[in-house]
C-alpha cells in the first residue's frame, strides 16, 4: 500500500509539473493562468533575432520575430486590408444641398489585399469593416455635370465627408471638394477627403456623405469608373 501511495504521488507530481493551472482546475497548457499577470523584471534584449510575446485567438502566448511585425515586412503587408472601392456607373445628386451616400456599384467594387474582409450592405452605400483595426480612407470622387453625359452648362461644385458608425471611432475627419470641370471661377481646386478611424469589436462601418452646390443645374452627377478620357470615383481603404 505504501508502495503504491508512493507511486502514485511521483506521477501526480509529474502530472502537476507537465500542467499547472491558476484559478482554474483544468489546465490546458504548461502554465495555464485564469487571469492577470505580472512579471517584475525583464531583460533587454540588445542584438538581433527580437522578439515579442503576444496572445494568439487562443489566449496562447507565441514569441513573434519583430521583423514579421514591421510595416515594411512582406508578411505583415499582405495580412493587411489595402482596397479600392469602386463606382462604375455616374451617380445622380438631384437635389441641391442635399446629403447623398456614394454608392459603390458594378461586378467588382472592391479590389485588392484582403479585399473579402470588406463587405457593403444591401444598398451598397454603407462600407462594414473589420473589427479591432486602425484604417485611413482617402475619397476620390469626380463631377461628371449637370447630365450623366458629362456636359455641364451651369458650373458648380461638391463637397464630400466621411462619416463612421457602429463601433467605429472617428480619429481624423477632413472635408473634400471638387470642381466641375467648366467651373468660371477660381475657389480651390480637388481636396480629397480623409477618415482615419479605429474599429471596435462589434460591428463598424463607414460612409461617404456628398453635396453638390453652386451653379443653378436642377441635378448633378459624380463621376463612375475611372476611364483613359474621364476621372472615375473610387476610395482608398488602407489598413494602418
Amino acid at each position: 500500500m505504501k508502495k503504491l501511495l508512493f507511486i502514485s504521488s511521483i506521477l501526480l507530481g509529474a502530472y502537476l509539473q507537465a500542467q499547472v493551472g491558476i484559478n482554474t482546475a483544468a489546465p490546458t497548457a504548461t502554465l495555464d493562468v485564469n487571469g492577470n499577470a505580472r512579471i517584475r523584471k525583464t531583460d533587454s534584449i540588445t542584438t538581433a533575432p527580437k522578439y515579442v510575446l503576444t496572445p494568439d485567438a487562443d489566449g496562447n502566448i507565441r514569441k513573434v520575430n519583430v521583423n514579421k511585425i514591421k510595416s515594411n515586412d512582406q508578411a505583415a503587408i499582405n495580412s493587411k486590408v489595402i482596397v479600392v472601392a469602386s463606382r462604375y456607373n455616374p451617380q445622380r445628386l438631384a437635389v441641391k444641398d442635399t446629403d447623398y451616400n456614394v454608392t459603390f456599384d458594378g461586378p467588382n467594387p472592391m479590389s485588392g489585399l484582403n479585399s473579402n474582409l470588406i463587405t457593403l450592405n444591401g444598398a451598397k452605400d454603407r462600407i462594414n469593416l473589420p473589427p479591432n483595426r486602425n484604417f485611413k480612407i482617402t475619397g476620390y470622387i469626380g463631377v461628371k455635370g449637370s447630365s450623366n453625359t458629362g456636359s455641364t452648362t451651369n458650373p458648380g461644385y461638391i463637397t464630400t465627408l466621411f462619416q463612421a458608425g457602429g463601433d467605429a471611432t472617428t480619429i481624423v475627419s477632413t472635408l473634400g471638394y471638387t470642381e466641375s470641370s467648366t467651373e468660371t471661377w477660381d475657389d480651390g481646386g480637388v481636396t480629397p477627403p480623409i477618415i482615419m478611424l479605429s474599429t471596435g469589436p462589434n460591428p463598424s462601418y463607414v460612409e461617404l456623405k456628398v453635396r453638390y452646390g453652386g451653379g443653378s443645374a436642377s441635378n448633378y452627377w459624380i463621376s463612375g469608373s475611372a476611364s483613359r478620357s474621364g476621372v472615375g470615383s473610387y476610395l482608398l481603404i488602407e489598413e494602418l
